[in-house]
């Protein structure tokens, strides 16, 4: 269970409830849900993607020879003109354009044949990097960085892209990623870096000011400022490529950065609005991952796209050093992110869809029982039933994909432990079938406000997961939360608290041995929470859930993994094993494949809060992954 950052506050406060009511209890529960939860990534309020059922992957418009930093306008006539870096072109090319009726067939116009104090017409004996490409009334504008690192715009026709070009002279020293933004009253402003703007006079040739740097407005964050990795929120909208747009009577804010997402180096691009060229900037959105430095451009259809040029060291993306097109809508709180029409990201998980949406789950757990049928549990109600409200419910299905609610099968009793007046929330149950006692197991844990998590476990009583289940002990089994239990070939064990576990002893009421700490040949735990194990053909996988990229904004929660020949360890350096998989279960179907469980825990997931599956390739030498879109299994 994603643990919230706000836990800590509330622990250290010993909140409580009067002994008045339900109804006290029921306010601040929505309290909770309304204002802690209010920007969870969790909630698909804050999503950036929200494919549909037809949604396709991006597709390249741009191939010719491989490209980065692409920037792409559009000409008066409806065409179209494209510059960018060339990549391993084994010469010096200036600016390089082409051109496209169509935005599909390009043609090539060489390097553009720039003039002006120190450039030579024609000129290719310089590489000019990550130039781009501006079009205002009936002029074509190239911005660059020439070889001093001077800033610069060329002025030519849009009618003649293939003409002349007249630069001006050095508008800053050392700026790179330079574009041009001209407004609709012809007022140029030369943007560069991660989002310095400074106007020019008119011609563009010298700063009319001097340079200022936007951001988000920090007013913004008076009440619900960022906290721990959220930090870049705070101080800017990318860190390169920056570029600035108009739509309407707002001005867009572009810019790129390598935020850790996904635990790989994907470059995702970043918007903020704000109502003059100067802000005050919005909050920065996530607006379409993996798209590398790019620009923003208006489609035949009026609506704005963004362009996806990701580097090829972006292991998720779906192509690189090519051009595509990513269409942009408007989130009902009016952010642009990508349409969802499309996907951008290439993995199995990007293309999954979820199996139950009738309500909420987190922390899902899958397990196929001895009758043949496949078992479903998780969180519920959002972030977890209040006691003495639900308790944990279970699903059953034959083919892993259509599910059947069988109802609550454990509702708050036998547990052995009083929590007084304190909120108590149910977290994370896990079931289990286990064959060597030919029953079903159910640990879950529960969190109480003020004194922390504990995990109980119970049995079934009939050998059948619907129950009844009777607590194995007294009280609680362990403190800590996540509780897994795992058959091994010499007995059961039970795994909890990011990586403690022990053998149980023949009744099940205890451990037997020591309580070891299961961690990766650097020491450290495989993922900080959600733990869980799967044993193929000998060797050990251990799960966990980890955050990768800003926490509580645009960051991933994915599912982590290490190996091992020994259950005690240590286990491999931890590694990605599925995005956005976080705390959730492994397991072989009846076929022999193998699954993992997800509910959804940040932005960029295919969906948020539900259960789902995401099927894993478990490959030799012992490793997870998850296969490419185009070779998804259902």
């Amino acid at each position: 269970m994603n643990k919230p950052t706000w836990m800590h506050g509330l622990m250290l406060a010993g909140l409580t409830l009067a002994p008045s009511a339900a109804a006290q209890q029921q306010q601040l529960k929505a309290a909770v849900a309304d204002d802690i939860f209010a920007d969870h990534p969790s909630m698909d309020k804050n999503a950036t993607v929200m494919p549909a059922a037809d949604a396709r992957p991006v597709a390249p418009v741009f191939s010719d020879r491989p490209i980065a930093d692409a920037s792409v306008a559009r000409l008066p006539d409806g065409g179209w003109v494209l510059t960018g870096t060339q990549i391993r072109s084994g010469t010096r090319h200036g600016v390089a354009l082409w051109t496209s009726t169509d935005g599909k067939a390009w043609k090539a116009l060489g390097p553009a044949k720039i003039s002006g104090a120190g450039i030579t017409p024609g000129d290719v004996s310089e590489r000019y990097l990550a130039p781009s490409v501006t079009v205002a009334g009936d002029k074509l504008y190239l911005a660059f960085s020439d070889k001093a690192g001077c800033a610069r715009v060329a002025t030519g026709l849009a009618a003649q892209p293939g003409g002349a070009f007249a630069a001006s002279p050095c508008l800053v020293e050392d700026a790179a990623d330079v574009s041009l933004f001209v407004d609709q009253d012809g007022t140029g402003y030369l943007v560069w870096g991660g989002g310095t703007i400074a106007k020019l006079d008119p011609g563009f040739g010298k700063l009319a000011e001097a340079p200022r740097f936007l951001k988000p407005d920090q007013a913004l964050f008076a009440k619900h400022p960022p906290v721990g990795k959220d930090w870049p929120v705070r101080t800017r909208v990318g860190t390169r490529g920056a570029a600035m747009v108009r739509d309407g009577d707002r001005y867009i804010l572009a810019a790129s950065e390598v935020t850790g997402r996904i635990r790989t180096a994907t470059e995702d691009l970043f918007v903020a609005e704000a109502p003059t060229p100067y802000g005050p900037f919005t909050m920065r959105a996530l607006a379409v991952p993996h798209a590398g430095r790019g620009s923003i451009v208006r489609t035949d259809d009026g609506t704005l796209a963004a362009v996806y040029n990701p580097k090829c060291d972006d292991g998720f993306a779906m192509f690189c050093e090519k051009v595509g097109l990513v269409p942009l809508d408007r989130a009902p709180d009016g952010r642009l992110r990508q349409a969802a029409s499309v996907i951008t990201e290439d993995s199995a998980v990007a293309a999954r869809k979820a199996l139950v949406t009738s309500e909420t789950m987190r922390d899902p757990s899958v397990t196929l029982g001895g009758d043949g049928f496949y078992y479903l549990v998780g969180t519920l109600d959002g972030y977890g039933y209040h006691k003495p409200d639900g308790g944990v419910k279970l699903w059953r299905s034959a083919d892993l994909k259509s599910w059947t609610d069988v109802g609550f099968i454990w509702k708050w009793e036998g547990m052995g432990y009083d929590f007084g007046q304190n909120i108590a929330e149910l977290w994370a149950p896990e079931i289990k079938w286990v064959e060597r006692d030919k029953t079903f197991y159910l640990a879950f844990s529960v969190m109480e406000r003020g004194v922390g998590g504990k995990t109980w476990l119970y049995r079934s009583k009939t050998g059948k997961a619907e129950g009844p289940y009777e607590n194995v002990t007294k009280s609680y089994f362990a403190k800590g939360i996540d509780g897994f239990p795992f058959e091994d070939d010499d007995g059961l064990y039970f795994l909890w608290g990011g990586g403690s576990i022990a053998k149980l002893n023949a009744a099940r009421s205890g451990f037997e041995g020591p309580v070891r700490q299961l961690v990766d040949v650097d020491g450290d735990h495989v993922g900080y929470e959600g733990n869980g194990l799967i044993k193929v053909d000998g060797v050990y996988f251990l799960t966990g859930a980890e955050w990768h990229g800003p926490l509580r904004t645009h960051g991933t929660y994915d599912m982590m993994y290490g190996t091992s020949k020994s259950l005690f360890g240590p286990y491999t350096q931890r590694r990605m094993g599925a995005p956005h998989g976080g705390h959730g279960t492994a397991f072989r179907d009846k076929q022999g494949r193998y699954w993992y469980t997800m509910f959804g825990n940040d932005p960029t997931a295919p969906w948020r809060m539900k259960f789902g599956l995401v099927p894993i390739d478990i490959g030799d030498p012992a490793s997870i992954g998850v296969p490419r879109i185009d070779s998804v299994r259902d």
